[in-house]
């Protein structure tokens, strides 16, 4: 049995039957669901009434407040690393937070079971790996109080804008879908237990878009998720060709963000509104768009901060860093925890009549998209970065029409070899027209506001 080597859960998937691929997504939708929405998660998502963020900002913040010493103390309690940063006193205000220590994503990667309570069964934990907004790999471990907590907001969130969990719904996002080499449609898989037509990101080239948007209309999904960019491509090809789309409710996108004027294109073509959120995997969905396109933080799942780099908060008006603790629970918790993007604070009390903080616009969460030789926009390539060891920072660069360079920070402990991964992962998406190569550098470029992009175009197309 010496060099037998299985086939991977991809291959099996692959060439497998069409009605096993399904029950395959199937299986692996009720292990998340497992840990999203178990025993009284109603309950949750009723304790998130959108109605909460009209109330007064003073009443929220005494709210939080209450919530903040009760998760310092039992994090003091269980937790290795808050045990020793945090100081034994409670707050006598949020304008104290300040004061507590930030955590960053170099602390996790370091030892990420030190964020993790002592009495957790560690086989219960959800790992979770993310390249995160700089491209750099990070793994982290949720226990299912957090993921719980992570999706009520959002499934609350969806019911106010009259997109239920359960209805059918469409979702473009990395998930995988089919090989690249497919060159006939489907491009999409139907989940059942989610009532969702998933959809690959990564197939959308102008010949195909009839093929996506029949899918769509004959799904009778009901409203949008998933990648901004995706469905601003659906959109162009609608504004242009004239074709039909299906009728929605909504489309609520993540992970990415797109600009105001590109918004207002989806708008236009889907006939529905449209709204941008922020979150990352580590602290789920955290600030969503109003009708005034501000974002607005989910005060009653998380505090969220805009500080400088001096950690303290930035003026209204002014731009800083996203610094989130959340309400997700004591056993894996995030405590003014440093995201890595950056918000501008806004200056003024928001006209949609909700008093929770709000931001004016994320910065440097709309990556540069790069240009298949075959017509394909592709973005937030994040994750192909995910098989690589030792990967400080990361960035993929379009440097010709057809050749991709993957530019690596090595950390101390870089393994070149686990970058032939990274290649693979990298040519599986882009396709068999693209070269791709990877290199070592000493730095990586910042935008002005000092962000990294993991993705950028280096020509003009």
């Amino acid at each position: 049995m010496n060099g037998l080597r299985l086939p991977s859960q991809q291959q099996i998937y692959d060439t497998a039957p069409r009605w096993l691929q399904r029950l395959l997504v199937n299986a692996e939708a009720v292990r998340r669901e497992w840990f999203r929405r178990h025993g009284d998660y109603q309950r949750l998502v009723a304790d998130h009434d959108p109605a909460w963020y009209y109330r007064p900002r003073a009443e929220q913040e005494a709210w939080q407040l209450a919530q903040l010493n009760r998760l310092l103390a039992a994090a003091r309690r269980r937790v290795p690393h808050y045990r020793r940063v945090l100081p034994d006193r409670p707050l006598a205000s949020l304008a104290e937070l300040p004061s507590l220590p930030m955590l960053n994503k170099e602390q996790i990667r370091r030892n990420p079971f030190d964020l993790v309570a002592d009495d957790l069964d560690r086989r219960t934990l959800w790992p979770r790996k993310t390249s995160g907004s700089t491209g750099t790999p990070l793994t982290f471990y949720l226990d299912r109080e957090a993921t719980r907590h992570h999706q009520a907001p959002a499934d609350a969130m969806l019911a106010a804008l009259g997109c239920r969990f359960g209805e059918p719904r469409a979702r473009f996002s990395g998930a995988y879908v089919a090989p690249y080499t497919r060159t006939k449609p489907p491009f999409w898989i139907w989940i059942d237990l989610y009532r969702q037509l998933q959809c690959s990101a990564y197939h959308l080239a102008p010949e195909f878009y009839p093929h996506y948007m029949r899918a769509l209309r004959e799904s009778g999904v009901v409203y949008g998720t998933g990648y901004p960019t995706a469905w601003h491509l659906l959109a162009t090809y609608l504004l242009e060709s004239g074709d039909q789309p299906p009728r929605l409710r909504a489309i609520i996108t993540d992970s990415e963000g797109i600009t105001l004027e590109q918004q207002a294109v989806v708008e236009q073509a889907f006939g529905c509104p449209m709204v941008q959120t922020y979150g990352t995997g580590e602290i789920g969905q955290m600030a969503w768009q109003c009708e005034h396109r501000r974002y607005h933080v989910l005060s009653r799942a998380a505090i969220a901060e805009v500080v400088g780099e001096d950690g303290l908060p930035v003026a209204p008006g002014e731009t800083g860093q996203i610094v989130v603790t959340t309400f997700a629970g004591a056993g894996t918790p995030f405590i003014r925890y440093q995201t890595g993007d950056l918000a501008t604070l806004a200056a003024d009390d928001c006209p949609c009549g909700r008093h929770s903080p709000s931001w004016l616009a994320i910065e440097g969460r709309i990556d540069d998209r790069i240009k298949t030789a075959d017509g394909r926009w592709i973005g937030r390539l994040s994750h192909v970065t995910k098989p690589g060891v030792g990967i400080k920072e990361s960035q993929i660069a379009q440097v010709a029409p057809d050749r991709i360079v993957i530019r690596v920070v090595p950390a101390p402990d870089f393994v070149p070899e686990s970058m032939q991964a990274v290649v693979e992962a990298a040519r599986r998406y882009l396709g068999p027209t693209m070269h791709v190569e990877w290199e070592i550098v000493e730095r990586l470029p910042r935008t002005r506001a000092g962000k990294l992009r993991h993705v950028v175009r280096e020509i003009e197309l």
